[in-house]
């Protein structure tokens, strides 16, 4: 199996057994349910890539559910406008596969900006809105903190995938500042990266950022473009991650 999943919810158990025969032909893990409430358990007990669902058998409200229940794409079976026919499953199962394809295709670098959500700290308002205008050309949606107290207001608001950090910041350095944010998410539980953008590029202020619980360290005298491409794989990262790993089941370890 290729570690893909799809939950089929029919009526006819045979039609059921036959797609999920015909899917596990392709590597894909499959299970065949008789209802929505059997589908609800299952949905509780695993992620699913694809939910092929009888459309009469589910109903609205019953196809509500499922969709509200999982990420899931969903095919519905029936003769309805948008609904696929099951009169012909080798067809039925090779649109399965070509809709599984695209779900589990690595997402391109717009796609990845227009879900980021980005903190810039920095005390220059130059810079500021200069970044800020970059990364909005992107797609991103921009947030911008002056010091270390709108910063943190910032986060505790939540919802962030990683700050933007200049180093050199009034008060506070922004390598302190860095150990803070690492110690917030920590505690937390969040999941945001941390990049220190800096005009101080040298090889031990790397390894004292990367130390204070930095995710990356950019120099301002690179590239705009070079900054991008450092943000879009450690966004990259933080999504596969949270739409992969952290939605695989538990499981108790043995005594």
């Amino acid at each position: 199996m290729n570690g893909l999943r799809t939950l089929v919810v029919m009526g006819s158990q045979t039609q059921g057994l036959l797609l999920k025969l015909l899917l596990e032909e392709r590597g894909v893990e499959a299970v065949c349910v008789e209802g929505v409430e059997p589908a609800l358990a299952e949905l509780a007990r695993a992620p699913h890539d694809l939910l092929i669902v009888e459309g009469e058998l589910a109903g609205p409200a019953g196809l509500a559910e499922l969709r509200a229940r999982s990420d899931a794409s969903v095919m519905v079976l029936g003769r309805g406008e948008g609904e696929y026919d099951v009169s012909d499953p080798q067809a039925l199962v090779a649109e399965a596969w070509r809709t599984i394809e695209r779900r589990s295709a690595p997402p391109t670098a717009p796609e990845i900006f227009r879900r980021a959500r980005i903190l810039i700290v920095d005390d220059s308002a130059t810079y500021r809105e200069f970044l800020r205008g970059e990364l909005e050309q992107e797609g991103c949606s921009v947030t911008a903190a002056r010091n270390a107290d709108e910063a943190v207001a910032a986060l505790a608001g939540g919802g962030l995938d990683c700050v933007i950090l200049d180093l050199v910041m009034p008060g506070t350095s922004g390598t302190q500042l860095c150990q803070r944010f690492d110690r917030f998410r920590r505690r937390r539980g969040l999941f945001f990266q941390i990049v220190i953008l800096t005009s101080q590029d040298d090889e031990e202020q790397l390894m004292i950022s990367l130390n204070a619980g930095a995710d990356d360290f950019v120099g301002k005298s690179q590239t705009m473009d070079v900054l991008k491409i450092r943000l879009m794989a450690l966004l990259r990262r933080k999504y596969f991650v949270e739409d992969h790993l952290l939605r695989l089941p538990r499981t108790t370890p043995s005594a």
